[in-house]
């Protein structure tokens, strides 16, 4: 079970997301024209990192290693007719294996390639704050109301 919880159309949730950067690129699943990171709800009972590392073997079959904490962000959207509060941790990780050019969530296939930081302000990303703030990243953990 994860920490998810829904009153009519407003979603709370806590979720892990792993950024995989290697020479200046980041690695990115494709849906359409959208990029995303890779990870997911933290399930009860589950820390931040743990939900990071299962998340990644879920998504795509590979081990990584948590590396470093580097954004908490507290993260409104709307999807459709529904509203999401997340927050969201965001922690650079190293691969300990081969990365796959798919990733299967919930029995989708969804492309991924490894995407220029430089370049990500030219791209639908999401979440969206990781345009400016992983190019001026400085190494310390970042602190990110996105509303």
């Amino acid at each position: 079970m994860d920490f998810r919880s829904q009153i009519q159309n407003q979603v709370f949730g806590v979720r892990a997301t792993a950024l995989i950067v290697q020479d200046g690129k980041l690695f990115l699943a494709k849906r359409g024209e959208t990029y995303r990171t890779i990870g997911g709800a933290v399930e009860v009972n589950e820390t931040t990192e743990e939900a990071l590392v299962r998340e990644v073997r879920e998504e795509l079959g590979v081990e990584v290693a948590v590396s470093q904490l580097a954004f908490v962000v507290e993260n409104w959207f709307t999807v459709g007719e529904t509203n999401f509060h997340n927050i969201e941790f965001h922690y650079l990780a190293r691969l300990l294996g081969d990365l796959p050019e798919v990733m299967v969530e919930g029995g989708k296939t969804r492309l991924c390639e490894w995407v220029s930081i430089e370049n990500l302000e030219n791209l639908d990303i999401r979440p969206g704050f990781l345009k400016r703030e992983l190019k001026e990243r400085d190494g310390q953990i970042r602190h990110i109301i996105n509303k």
